[in-house]
């Protein structure tokens, strides 16, 4: 058993630690790393979502932590060529569903290292608690919420937990995304309606002042025109409203197609399709501190918070 996280503190973090280094001992250096600084608040936040993750994946946590290892390692193929190249491997949607979405088993494996990976990476982890303590709190009384991409249903489920938000809606590309979505909300035992609907976001029908608070969180680098995905959830938001946005940058991956080189030119970006921005935060990849990050091209996952003026 490692010594990383105490079992007795944290038994679920502690649990899918000790999973994930039986089957891949060689990654104890990783995650010694990763939760070295971690302080005692952070740990039991963690060990929350931990909870949640293994009330998921039931009786299969060795499964999901295989294919945490699995993603892992494509991940690197991936990370070789960006640092020989200097650009992701693909650039189209086409290319990235032909590779990834239109495989079934591929897309399933991914899915499932993704979910672990919440709290092994240290920017997934980042992120997300910064959703949790400080964006969802952040919305008025009586929200309506909208989420791009729901996926392991996660950030759906805190924010059906939370009592400012009213109504909740959430919209997908993949049917059997959708699908999991559901099915992941079941199993953590939410009750309150959500309306989870098949859209595209770069096709979304005009929606206009609708939403008090907006989530894409990892989406925008799947697209060819993120632009016009932030420019749909802006029309969406109600005058004051806001939107958590979070996108990596010099983060290759087999499914990345659009690259964005610096927190800077990220900012710029969301300011371009219209928002004002109330916060940013940038979360560099495990082990590493931001200012090397930027300087070797390293990745790090950059939080906008926009506001609809």
């Amino acid at each position: 058993m490692n010594q990383i996280v105490d079992r007795v503190v944290y038994p679920a973090l502690g649990s899918i630690v000790d999973t994930t280094l039986q089957i891949w001992p060689e990654h104890v250096g990783y995650c010694t790393a990763r939760f070295r600084n971690d302080d005692s608040a952070f740990l039991a936040r963690m060990n929350d979502v931990s909870e949640l993750i293994i009330s998921n994946v039931g009786d299969d946590l060795s499964g999901y932590c295989a294919d945490y290892r699995w993603m892992c390692e494509e991940f690197l193929k991936e990370e070789i060529y960006f640092a020989r190249e200097r650009k992701y491997r693909l650039s189209t949607f086409q290319a990235a569903y032909d590779e990834v979405y239109s495989r079934s088993e591929y897309m399933s494996r991914y899915v499932r290292g993704i979910l672990i990976s919440q709290v092994l990476w240290d920017p997934h982890a980042r992120a997300f608690d910064y959703f949790r303590q400080a964006f969802l709190p952040s919305l008025p009384h009586g929200a309506s919420y909208l989420e791009i991409g729901p996926g392991h249903g996660l950030f759906l489920y805190f924010a059906s937990m939370s009592n400012n938000i009213a109504a909740l809606e959430a919209w997908d590309v993949s049917a059997s995304s959708i699908a999991e979505t559901k099915a992941a909300l079941r199993r953590l035992g939410v009750e309150r309606p959500i309306t989870i609907v098949e859209q595209d976001i770069l096709v979304a029908p005009e929606r206009h002042d609708e939403f008090d608070g907006a989530v894409i969180s990892e989406v925008l680098e799947h697209l060819e025109r993120p632009d016009l995905a932030l420019q749909s959830l802006h029309a969406a938001l109600k005058p004051g409203g806001r939107i958590f946005i979070n996108a990596p940058i010099n983060s290759p991956a087999p499914d990345h197609i659009y690259l964005w080189r610096s927190p800077d030119e990220f900012v710029d970006f969301v300011k371009a399709q219209g928002f004002g921005v109330a916060d940013a935060q940038y979360f560099p990849v495990t082990g590493v501190t931001l200012e090397r990050a930027l300087r070797k091209d390293m990745s790090v996952s950059c939080i906008v918070v926009g506001t609809k003026n």
